[in-house]
């Protein structure tokens, strides 16, 4: 069977719920290792996946015309927990809440076969980053998105998203060097 985003969409288009159920597989622990870098309440992250499928099914008969699927269902779950957030606390809006970015020992050192020391120099230089800094370098470096899908998820335009990582990866690399 044919597994490419554009197949299964419309095929989802014309009422498969065979190709539904395989996104929601591909799809879902991405969306959900992304929902833990906003919050870090497992059930809301998972009733928010789970009203992002079905509103994507709701929707199905546009369903071919998605062109980045995977951005699209990034988006759209950030906008849906920040909308549950915003409901329950009424603090937060698209740009005003914590993104956390951790990578764990393992990750840094199977991924990028860095020194423990060097994986706790990064640690702390990652700990110093702003919350929208670390979420560019989430989503360009680990989910490996382009700047325009970036520019999206993030509500900023293609331009703030260069202006962003550059000062980002500028400021680790001072971090970086004042860490010696």
């Amino acid at each position: 069977m044919i597994s490419s985003d554009a197949y299964i969409l419309g095929k989802i288009k014309e009422g498969d719920g065979n190709a539904f159920s395989l996104l929601m597989e591909k799809y879902y622990s991405v969306l959900f290792k992304y929902g833990l870098h906003i919050t870090k309440d497992t059930d809301l992250i998972d009733d928010c996946v789970q009203d992002v499928f079905i509103s994507l099914w709701q929707i199905r008969h546009k369903a071919d015309s998605i062109q980045f699927i995977r951005q699209y269902l990034l988006t759209a779950l950030k906008r849906r927990i920040i909308r549950v957030e915003t409901q329950r606390k009424k603090t937060l809006d698209l740009h005003d809440y914590e993104f956390d970015l951790q990578f764990s020992i393992e990750d840094i050192l199977a991924e990028r076969q860095v020194a423990e020391d060097n994986a706790s120099r990064l640690r702390h230089i990652l700990d110093q980053l702003t919350s929208r800094q670390k979420e560019v370098i989430y989503l360009v470096y680990y989910l490996q998105l382009d700047h325009a899908q970036v520019a999206e998820i993030m509500h900023i335009s293609r331009q703030s998203v260069y202006n962003l990582l550059s000062e980002t990866i500028r400021k680790m690399k001072d971090f970086w060097e004042n860490a010696r």
